[in-house]
C-alpha cells in the first residue's frame, strides 16, 4: 500500500500541485488572502488533503455543489416529515463531510428509497 506522500507524487506530482487543484473547491475563512490560504493548505498532511479532494470531487461530482447538496438534504428532511425553515439556513455553515454524513441516512429512509 502506497504512503499519502507516495500517492501525492503519483497521482500529482508534488504537494504544490495538489493544494492548486484544491483551492477553488474549498471555502476560505473571512478576509483570508489566496496566498495565506495556499500557505495554510501547505501545512496540512498529505492524507488529509487527499480526502479533501476525494470529499469535493464528489460533492460536486454527484450534486453539483454544496448548495445543491444542501438543497438535497432539505428536500428529504421535508419528505421525512421534519419541516424547519431555519436547518436550510444553518446547513450551509456545516461543512461537506458533515453534509455527506446527514445525506447517507436521509437517503435511505426517504419514501423513494422504500420501493
Amino acid at each position: 500500500m502506497a504512503t499519502p506522500l507516495q500517492t501525492v507524487k503519483n497521482q500529482f506530482g508534488s504537494k504544490e500541485a495538489l493544494v492548486e487543484k484544491l483551492v477553488p473547491l474549498l471555502a476560505r475563512a473571512d478576509g483570508e488572502s489566496d496566498k495565506a490560504f495556499v500557505e495554510r493548505l501547505l501545512r496540512v498532511p498529505n492524507a488529509k488533503l487527499i480526502r479533501l479532494l476525494a470529499r469535493e470531487s464528489k460533492v460536486r461530482d454527484k450534486f453539483g455543489g454544496k448548495s445543491a447538496l444542501v438543497d438535497t438534504l432539505a428536500g428529504l428532511r421535508a419528505a421525512g416529515g421534519k419541516i424547519d425553515g431555519d436547518w436550510k439556513k444553518r446547513a450551509t455553515e456545516f461543512s461537506t463531510g458533515k453534509l455527506l454524513s446527514l445525506h447517507g441516512p436521509l437517503a435511505k429512509k426517504a419514501p423513494s428509497a422504500k420501493k
